[in-house]
């Protein structure tokens, strides 16, 4: 479900020239993929202004929250802030050659640009601090000052039959030797 943010820009559409500005939080619903939900710790803030170019509306300002991500090593959740500088018009039907967005009779929504901008705002492999040192490959535990380092050798778990096999026979010429 995409999140709509409804201004009506009727105030403005009588002359070129006008603009209006509006300053307000708006609670984001997450945002969802098809591999991946982003979820927003506070309400995004628009500050932003509507001006009519005589083409269409332009809308500019910046628009910020923060959104709940997954560390890409420790797999924790940590907050993320994100901001989308607008830019961004909106006419009465498409323009060709143009990037611009159709608004509804008297109506700009800004939701699904600002959904884009934020998605677009997340790295490809988000991190929580830049030293996180993730989850040990040995024990699965988070990596930090109070986790021991393991002496234990990392086995290939294709191998681990064979590995039985000949400490098997190990034990069994000691008990050989013995007797």
């Amino acid at each position: 479900m995409m999140n709509k943010v409804i201004i009506d820009a009727k105030d403005i559409l009588g002359d070129v020239g006008l603009e209006q500005s509006y300053r307000f939080e708006q609670e984001f619903n997450p945002i969802v993929s098809e591999t991946t939900k982003y979820a927003f710790s506070k309400p995004v803030l628009f500050d932003i202004k509507l001006e009519n170019t005589g083409r269409g509306v332009r809308v500019t300002g910046k628009v910020s929250s923060e959104m709940i991500l997954e560390c890409s090593r420790c797999l924790g959740e940590f907050s993320f802030p994100v901001e989308w500088d607008a830019d961004e018009i909106f006419a009465a039907e498409k323009m060709p050659d143009e990037e611009t967005y159709v608004m509804d009779d008297t109506f700009v929504d800004l939701g699904p640009p600002a959904e884009e901008a934020f998605v677009l705002a997340v790295p490809m492999k988000p991190l929580c601090d830049d030293a996180c040192a993730g989850i040990c490959p040995v024990c699965g535990e988070l990596v930090d000052e109070k986790h021991e380092v393991h002496d234990e050798e990392k086995v290939d778990a294709r191998m681990e039959v064979l590995r039985k096999l000949l400490k098997g026979e190990e034990d069994e010429d000691a008990g050989k030797a013995e007797g």
